[in-house]
C-alpha cells in the first residue's frame, strides 16, 4: 500500500521514502588476511602493527559501555537484549562488529544480511557483512566485517550500528573515549532535553510527536531525532521507527535511514523512540529530518521536520 506522507511545516516538501535494511543469510567471505588465522581473528586482534583500534573506552552519555571481549567499544542493542562491540583496523581500513548477549561477552549469532555502520567524523556509512565465527551456521553470524577508505583515519570514532533482526530494528550509539565513565544508562545532558516540533500528528488512531534531543542545534554537531507514539493515551512500544537526514528540497539524502529503539518512560523523559544521532552538516541550509513510522494496524507514514540550526 502506498505510504501516506505529511509535512510538518509548509516549508518542507513531500519527500520519498528511504531504503530499509533487510534480513537474510548472505555471508561475506572473510578477507584474505584472515585465511588460516581464525584463532587470531576471533579474539579481535591484529598483529600487523598498531593499527587495530578497538579501545576499551566507555562512551559519553551512557550509549557505550566500555571494553568488550575483543578490546572494543560496547554499545547497548535493544535495552540489554544484545550488545554490539566495535573494533577497527586502520591499516586494513576494516571495521569489525561483534554481536554479544546480555552479559556483554558471549557471542550471540543473528540472522541479518548486513549491519549499517555510520561514523560521524569522518562522515561515512558502510555495510558490514556477516563473517561467522567457527561453529556458527544456518545463516547466522555474531561477527560482521566491512571496509571503507575513511577507516584509515586514526581517531576516536563515534557513530551508530544498526540492523533489522527478525523484523525488529536495532540501533546502538557508540563513542570511543580516552576516559572511562561509570554510567551505563541512556541519559541526556542539560542541553539535550526532548524538544517536540510543531503540533502532534494524528494517524490511524495514533498520536505522534516529532522532534529531537537538544534545545540548541549547531552546524557540525549532532542531532538525535525523537518520536513519541501513543494510542488512547498509552505509549506504543512495538512500532518501527526509522530516521534519515535529507536536504530541504528532498533531492539529496545526507545520512541514510537508520532504525531507532524504543525507550520506556523514565523519571526524566516520556516513552519515545530514539538512539540514532546524525551529524548536522557544516552548511545546514534547509536540512530536514525524515521520520518513517510503521505501526501495527496502521498504514506506513512519513513525516518531514525542518531543523532550526544555529
Amino acid at each position: 500500500m502506498k505510504p501516506t506522507q505529511f509535512t510538518l511545516s509548509s516549508s518542507a516538501a513531500l519527500l520519498s521514502m528511504s531504503l530499509i535494511l533487510g534480513c537474510g543469510d548472505k555471508t561475506a567471505q572473510p578477507p584474505a588476511q584472515q585465511s588460516g588465522a581464525a584463532s587470531e581473528f576471533d579474539h579481535g586482534h591484529s598483529h600487523d602493527g598498531e593499527a587495530d583500534h578497538g579501545h576499551p573506552h566507555e562512551g559519553d552519555g551512557g550509549h557505550s559501555h566500555g571494553a568488550g571481549p575483543h578490546d572494543g567499544t560496547l554499545a547497548d542493542w535493544g535495552g540489554g537484549k544484545y550488545h554490539v562491540e566495535f573494533t577497527v583496523n586502520h591499516d586494513k581500513k576494516e571495521a569489525t562488529v561483534y554481536i554479544l548477549g546480555s552479559d556483554e561477552k558471549t557471542p550471540e549469532p543473528i540472522m541479518a544480511e548486513s549491519l549499517l555502520l555510520t561514523i560521524n567524523e569522518p562522515q561515512l556509512q558502510t555495510d558490514l557483512l556477516p563473517v561467522p565465527l567457527d561453529g556458527e551456521s544456518d545463516g547466522k553470524s555474531s561477527r560482521f566485517v566491512g571496509t571503507h577508505d575513511s577507516l584509515a583515519t586514526v581517531m576516536e570514532y563515534e557513530g551508530i550500528i544498526s540492523a533489522e533482526v527478525d523484523g525488529t530494528p536495532y540501533a546502538g550509539n557508540f563513542k570511543e573515549e580516552l576516559h572511562d565513565h561509570a554510567s551505563h544508562g541512556h541519559s541526556h545532558g542539560a542541553d539535550d532535553a526532548l524538544v517536540w516540533e510543531g503540533e502532534p500528528k494524528e494517524h490511524a488512531g495514533l498520536v505522534i510527536k516529532l522532534g529531537h534531543h537538544g534545545t540548541h542545534l549547531h552546524a557540525g554537531e549532532e542531532v538525535e531525532p525523537a518520536v513519541s507514539i501513543t494510542r488512547d493515551g498509552e505509549p506504543v512500544s512495538d512500532a518501527k521507527v526509522f530516521n534519515a537526514l535529507v536536504s530541504g528540497d528532498g533531492q539529496t539524502v545526507l545520512v541514510e535511514e537508520i532504525a531507532t529503539v524504543y525507550e520506556p518512560t523514565t523519571d526524566e523523559e516520556p516513552a519515545h523512540y530514539s538512539q540514532g544521532a546524525f551529524a548536522i552538516p557544516e552548511d545546514p541550509t534547509n536540512v530536514v529530518i525524515r521520520f518513517r513510522i510503521v505501526a501495527a494496524d496502521a498504514d506506513e507514514v512519513t513525516f518531514d521536520v525542518p531543523l532550526s540550526v544555529e
